[in-house]
């Protein structure tokens, strides 16, 4: 008897399913949009936060593994790779570039071979820059070379060296629009990190 029942309460319920399927009241959208915006209000200013981060962490790496490049380029080459900033190359001046540096001076000379150029700001990086209140005005602590250009070579061995000759060692300083800073060192005996 008991089974009977069951099946019985089962057809009714599935019968008249289709009875109460007549759409969403005008207080169920309501309360649905409410939702909505609550979420929105919530995840855009986060959002707007996490982006320009996410630039900066971006380009503190890629200048880390352009330095990597630079020292591993001259080991595997070996001829110095230097990396100099502000460098101008035709009618554009990048923020940094890597060379193989076959006459060692730290200059970009014409035929020498470029392995990288950067602009900061642009598509890949928007807002970031070099932090000039820090590094002597460039954001960068790197000695200069006879152009005037922050810049450090990787000798064939490895170790940095500086346009005075000796031991070349320094610190970038990037800046997103937001303020936030990140720091890529070089150490002098060529180790490379990101703080």
């Amino acid at each position: 008897m008991m089974k009977k029942t069951t099946h019985r309460f089962i057809f009714v319920v599935w019968r008249d399913a289709g009875r109460f399927s007549g759409g969403f009241t005008l207080l169920e959208i309501f309360l649905i949009l409410l939702f909505l915006g609550v979420m929105a209000a919530i995840a855009v200013p986060a959002l707007s936060n996490w982006i320009p981060s996410y630039h900066l962490k971006g380009a503190a790496q890629d200048l880390y593994q352009s330095f990597q490049m630079a020292k591993s380029s001259a080991l595997g080459k070996g001829l110095n790779c230097t990396v100099t900033f502000y460098q101008p190359l035709g009618a554009i001046t990048y923020d940094y570039v890597v060379f193989m540096d076959t006459d060692g001076d730290l200059e970009y000379d014409a035929g020498e071979q470029v392995l990288v150029k950067r602009v900061w700001g642009g598509e890949e990086f928007p807002g970031i820059s070099f932090d000039k209140s820090r590094g002597h005005g460039t954001g960068l602590t790197f000695h200069r070379n006879d152009d005037g250009l922050p810049a450090i070579s990787f000798k064939s061995s490895g170790i940095p060296v500086s346009n005075t000759g000796g031991l070349g060692m320094g610190t970038a300083y990037l800046v997103n629009k937001r303020g936030c800073l990140a720091q890529i060192v070089v150490s002098s005996t060529g180790n490379v990190r990101v703080q």
